[in-house]
């Protein structure tokens, strides 16, 4: 999923990052309030997204996303996008588009501009739709409902209305922090419609992922150095598994030296939270997890024992984007059962990612010459989007054996800033 945009006293080495897994754990259930478009614009930069993923029956993978930016300055008002990728394994086929919308309005959950209609329909706790309904230009057009079933319950990580919440800035209190990162999921999802691609219509029935995420108050390039995040999903496999319809999500970021648990200087800290569904369950979560990963141990309270990982394998100079890009993926999920039932373990690693890969996104291409020369000059960013999409077996351990399940992975390795 894509996000683009001295010495010390003592008062510095006091912590001025709170990782969500470091003062809170446990899965969550979010509230209608917590997926409700927020578009802040008295607290500076701001990005807030909507973002829809399908993998349909054939391994073709499908993305819808509704991007909100606020650049913090009075005189600039923000902007709104929508960005469309559709990508067929097989064919190799892929279509990409990014229109810059006018006219975006929202109200709760529903947004809307000139360009396209997002209406949002019923609520968290019982069955929840997503309509989308976009013109984007002669090539593409969508015709799109998205479904939470009302026996699959979303996913946050922690309790409460700041449920999930990893806070930037010395006093973590909601008028004194500097900036904030949350996620919401609705992992068991499924999308029906269609696509239409240069008059084509393609069946867009498959499964889905809705997220609901923002980062407040800083620039992207502040607030992270890397991102990983892998939505699994069995798609037109399920039937190969006795756990039925399994979807796995994962999302991970990881801080600039300027935050950590001792200010400037202890950073790099990771945060990691995920979630395992399966349609063999009454509310189908299986799983929620979350940890902090901290560059030198015993940064941050450990507060649960739970194992959220990803892993790059196999990493190589890249000479396009000057990164060393991963080649392989690994993503490990571990923890108490939600329902209480005992523990659970869930692993998935692709050896030949690589085989897999999509694009790699020069998320400044967009941008004239000399402003997309500034912006690199004036922050070091520097950002880049490995997207892979590879056939993966995610290896569930559950009541004393270990259950394979087939299906799709996609996945994306961003790089933010050196």
């Amino acid at each position: 999923m894509s996000w683009f945009g001295g010495s010390k006293t003592k008062e510095d080495t006091v912590p001025n990052f709170w990782p969500a897994p470091s003062y809170s754990k446990g899965y969550a259930v979010p509230t209608d309030k917590d997926t409700e478009w927020m578009c802040i614009s008295n607290k500076g930069f701001q990005t807030e997204t909507q973002v829809w993923y399908s993998i349909l029956p054939d391994g073709s993978f499908l993305m819808v996303q509704v991007i909100w930016s606020f650049l913090g300055m009075f005189l600039i008002p923000a902007t709104a996008q929508m960005t469309f990728k559709y990508y067929n394994p097989t064919t190799k086929q892929q279509v990409w588009k990014s229109v810059n919308v006018t006219n975006f309005k929202h109200e709760g959950k529903s947004c809307k501009s000139d360009h396209f209609n997002v209406q949002n329909a019923g609520s968290a706790g019982g069955e929840e739709t997503y309509t989308i309904t976009a013109d984007l230009d002669k090539q593409v057009q969508l015709n799109l409902v998205y479904t939470k079933p009302a026996n699959a319950l979303g996913f946050k990580y922690g309790q409460g209305e700041d449920g999930g919440y990893s806070i930037f800035g010395k006093d973590k209190s909601s008028d004194k922090r500097e900036g904030f990162v949350f996620h919401r999921f609705h992992p068991m999802a499924w999308s029906k419609g269609t696509i239409t691609i240069d008059g084509k219509q393609i069946d867009a029935t498959g499964d889905a992922i809705f997220i609901h995420a923002i980062q407040s108050g800083m620039r992207p390039n502040t607030i992270a150095r890397r991102w990983n995040f892998t939505y699994f999903t069995t798609g037109g496999t399920a039937e190969k598994s006795e756990l039925g319809s399994v979807r796995a999500v994962q999302m991970e970021f990881q801080t600039t030296d300027d935050y950590g648990s001792t200010g400037k200087g202890s950073g790099h800290t990771k945060v990691n939270v995920g979630a395992i569904y399966t349609s063999t369950l009454p509310q189908s979560v299986l799983l929620g997890a979350g940890q902090t990963y901290a560059a030198k141990p015993g940064q941050y309270p450990i507060v649960s024992e739970d194992v959220c990982l990803a892993e790059h394998l196999a990493c190589l100079p890249d000479a396009d984007t000057g990164y060393d890009a991963p080649h392989g993926l690994s993503f490990t999920w571990a923890g108490d059962r939600v329902d209480g039932q005992g523990k659970v373990k869930a692993s998935v690693t692709v050896n030949d990612a690589w085989a897999g890969l999509m694009e790699k996104v020069d998320v400044l291409a967009e941008l004239p010459y000399v402003i997309r020369k500034g912006v690199t000059a004036v922050t070091g960013a520097k950002p880049y989007i490995f997207q892979f999409h590879n056939n993966a077996t995610l290896e569930v351990e559950l009541d004393g054996k270990t259950v394979p399940v087939p299906g799709y992975m996609f996945s994306e390795a961003s790089f933010v800033s050196p």
